[in-house]
């Protein structure tokens, strides 16, 4: 994270999945220049027979705000932009 911090020029909205390391992380990083959110998902049950090789389904995403303003509608770890 401190690299990261460290190429950025201006405050950045950042995402990460719900991993609890990531907000000690990110705080250390940027402080409080930084707008955070996590994103963590939520999984059902596997059927018994589908275990072994399918993946549980997403059925749900909990975001939760944790450092600044994220814009919320904003909150997602499945894309980036790109402004080259």
């Amino acid at each position: 994270m401190s690299d990261l911090a460290s190429r950025l020029a201006s405050r950045v909205q950042l995402t990460t999945n719900g991993h609890k390391a990531y907000i000690n992380a990110v705080a250390d990083a940027f402080g409080a220049s930084v707008d955070y959110a996590q994103l963590v998902k939520l999984y059902g049950d596997v059927s018994a027979g589908e275990a072994r090789y399918s993946p549980p389904q997403c059925i749900g995403a909990n975001l939760n705000p944790i450092i600044g303003s994220p814009e919320m509608e904003h909150v997602s770890t499945s894309y980036v932009e790109r402004s080259n």
